[in-house]
């Protein structure tokens, strides 16, 4: 008798599909993380991706950072890191933080220093843009900046030894956050600016064409709310441009139309600004997922002060 076939577990299911849906149903993906921890206990390749997506899910989408922290201690207890697993040790330092374990936070985080190898002073600054990207997912820019702004400081002035997917992440969340607000301090603006701008840096050393142009769609976003509506126009026009180079990706290109035509119409151009808008009007309209129609005209309404139906 040949071998039994048999399909990917649990634990693999939700690793390689699982993301997809944590900020929609982020409790039905918390269970089901939950669910298979024993499963992860013993599948040590699994455990940085599974603790990622269980503390952000469960810390930061739910607000539950004592859940998160109980779920990466109950794969972790006992265990022993190597530089491979190290990181797992960072998200569960993070998670003690968060749930108000400050001496427990220090000790994960010194098992991950040590067994992180090498030069240390990259992995501490990852584990401080983690920490920085989950205030800031959990509803505490203030908190996020200051450990932001110190981090990205010591960052800079390590050149390429420095973790640069974290520092992306961390400065994607707080330029958004900020970009979002309705009303901010010349420091908040001057801080959105200088996250929006590392975001982008940092995607261009570890991301793919996709990073680039949507980090330009951040730039383009940050400079129309600041009253730099030219500068916002070259960033939304080179995203497009990258997106046409690499075959389309018709959803960011629909939002960067809107971002063109909030420009234009900033500039004055208000013939301009019309076409723009009915362009990614019309193509926000043929989505046939209505959340994304949704956020698109709420995303309208933010930006142009109009709301349109683009059902």
């Amino acid at each position: 008798m040949g071998a039994i076939k048999t399909g990917p577990s649990m634990l693999d299911t939700l690793l390689s599909e699982g993301f997809a849906y944590h900020a929609t149903e982020s409790a039905r993906l918390a269970g089901e993380l939950e669910a298979a921890a024993d499963e992860a206990r013993g599948r040590p390749d699994s455990w940085v991706q599974f603790l990622r997506f269980s503390t952000h899910t469960i810390g930061e989408h739910l607000s539950d950072w004592p859940r998160a922290r109980r779920l990466a201690e109950r794969v972790l207890a006992g265990q022993a890191p190597t530089p491979v697993t190290a990181k797992a040790w960072a998200h569960l330092s993070t998670a003690r933080l968060m749930s108000g374990d400050g001496a427990g936070a220090a000790a994960a985080e010194g098992t991950f220093l040590a067994a992180a190898g090498g030069d240390f002073r990259g992995s501490l600054l990852e584990a401080r843009f983690m920490l920085a990207a989950a205030l800031v997912g959990s509803g505490r820019p203030d908190d996020g900046a200051a450990v932001y702004g110190s981090a990205l400081t010591l960052a800079e002035g390590l050149g390429e030894a420095a973790p640069a997917r974290a520092i992306a992440v961390a400065s994607n969340n707080l330029a958004s956050d900020l970009l979002e607000r309705a009303d901010r301090s010349a420091d908040e603006s001057a801080l959105m600016r200088r996250a929006a701008e590392a975001a982008h840096v940092y995607w261009l050393k570890c991301g793919d064409w996709t990073n680039d142009e949507r980090a330009l769609y951040l730039k383009a976003m940050v400079a129309n709310v600041l009253g730099d509506p030219n500068t916002a126009l070259a960033h939304a026009d080179r995203a497009l441009a990258i997106i046409a180079e690499n075959g389309g990706e018709p959803v960011d290109e629909t939002f960067l139309k809107l971002t063109r035509a909030h420009a234009l119409s900033l500039l004055g151009e208000g013939a301009e600004s019309d076409r723009a808008l009915a362009q990614a009007d019309s193509q926000a309209a043929a989505w046939d997922d209505e959340s994304l129609r949704n956020w698109y005209a709420a995303e309208r309404l933010r930006v142009m002060g109009e709301a349109a139906s683009v059902a």
